[in-house]
């Protein structure tokens, strides 16, 4: 017997070894398809990367990028921060999406991602958070305030004109006001902040030109104590009353101000930090009145938001003229030009030209060039997908001297 237990454990320690070549090789192909899985998903770059700089630059330099380029799996982020580094832009700001149409999942509202389980602000912003020198590049978020999903599966939240008719894509003053558009608007400025903390977070697409429903009768009785809209000798509302301007502007101001106060509380109050703006339109006729059709009296509206983002479109028939007219007015008006941005959009036509066009690189060099003038300090260049290698060698000249 004493004999025997060698030879067993001699059998066992060789079957031992027979059997660990191949659990070896079975642990080796799991841990392989593991890598090779995490590779494929690459979560880390999911993780959001600073969007902020300790100190923002004395000069903003920004381009903006469209929805769906940040949402595309196959753009090319190296080449994008190439670009970026080419022309010396110290700015980009991300398209975020709307409420109904996501660039990651939001925990509140799943059914709405893109692309669930893609976090392309994530993806994004950690290709493009550094400028080539080291330092960080300011990262902003934009949120479109169009809601036409909504309105197709519920008509009762457009805002309507004055005979009635539903907009496609806006909703009412009222759901802004106290609807539940307003309400998820204001969480999905308040879920970027908290996720991302970019150094802006800018709403788009935000005007007031239909807002007649009956709905927004009873909220304009409400807040200004008038008995009915302004109308004019032949009893059809007056569209151009200075009333109902004011009205307009104090409705968006109102949301802009409820989306302040819900960003200065996400981060253990660091949301302060993160800027508000508004993208606005232009009254070429009166820079300095605004666009108050739309809602966007600037006084009011900075009131409210830290940033106004200043359509500086030319390419419906405007000069690079005008847009020098525009800066010129503003600070003759005496706004405070360090809380404006002039946006350089590169639409010819208008943005809803079909097919989608640009203008010339000339002339959106002259439009920098025009827009960076009476103080301005913060330039931007729309959209990302309208700059052709010609449009990038430009702005390398006029940005970077290149």
């Amino acid at each position: 017997m004493e004999q025997a237990r060698p030879q067993r454990d001699g059998v066992g320690a060789r079957s031992r070894r027979r059997r660990w070549p191949w659990v070896l090789i079975v642990v080796l192909a799991l841990g392989a398809a593991v890598a090779a899985a995490v590779l494929l998903a690459r979560p880390w770059e999911d993780v959001p990367p600073a969007m902020r700089p300790a100190v923002a630059p004395d000069e903003r330099r920004s381009v903006s990028v469209d929805f769906g380029i940040v949402t595309d799996p196959g753009t090319d982020w190296a080449a994008v921060d190439r670009h970026l580094d080419a022309v010396g832009a110290n700015g980009v700001d991300l398209n975020a999406g709307r409420v109904e149409f996501t660039a990651f999942d939001w925990p509140a509202h799943p059914d709405v991602a893109a692309e669930p389980g893609a976090d392309h602000l994530a993806r994004a912003a950690r290709a493009l958070h550094t400028n080539a020198d080291g330092s960080t590049r300011q990262v902003g978020l934009v949120v479109d305030a169009y809601v036409p999903e909504w309105i197709a599966a519920d008509p009762s939240v457009a805002g309507r004109s004055p005979d009635g008719s539903p907009s496609p894509y806006q909703a009412s003053a009222t759901q802004l006001t106290t609807g539940e558009v307003g309400d998820r608007l204001v969480a999905y400025v308040t879920a970027l902040g908290e996720r991302y903390d970019p150094s802006q977070i800018a709403v788009t697409e935000l005007f007031l030109n239909r807002c007649f429903g009956d709905d927004d009768l009873a909220l304009y009785r409400k807040m200004t104590g008038a008995d009915d809209w302004p109308r004019d000798a032949a009893g059809m509302i007056d569209q151009d009353s200075p009333a109902l301007a004011t009205w307009k502007a104090e409705v968006l101001a109102g949301l802009l101000g409820r989306m302040r106060a819900a960003l200065d509380q996400v981060r253990g109050g660091d949301g302060a930090q993160i800027e508000l703006a508004m993208d606005v339109r232009v009254d070429w006729d009166d820079p300095a009145g605004g666009a108050t059709g739309s809602g966007h009296d600037y006084r009011v509206l900075l009131g409210a938001a830290d940033r106004l983002v200043v359509w500086a479109y030319v390419g419906s028939g405007h000069t690079p003229a005008d847009v020098e007219r525009v800066t010129a007015a503003l600070a003759g008006a005496g706004f405070d030009m360090s809380r404006l941005t002039m946006s350089v959009g590169l639409w010819a036509g208008g943005a809803d030209a079909d097919p989608p066009r640009a203008i010339s690189p000339a002339l959106m060099t002259r439009s920098i060039e025009a827009a960076s003038t009476h103080g301005i300090t913060a330039v931007n260049v729309t959209p990302l997908s309208h700059l052709s290698a010609a449009h990038w060698t430009a702005l390398g000249k006029v940005w970077a001297g290149s």
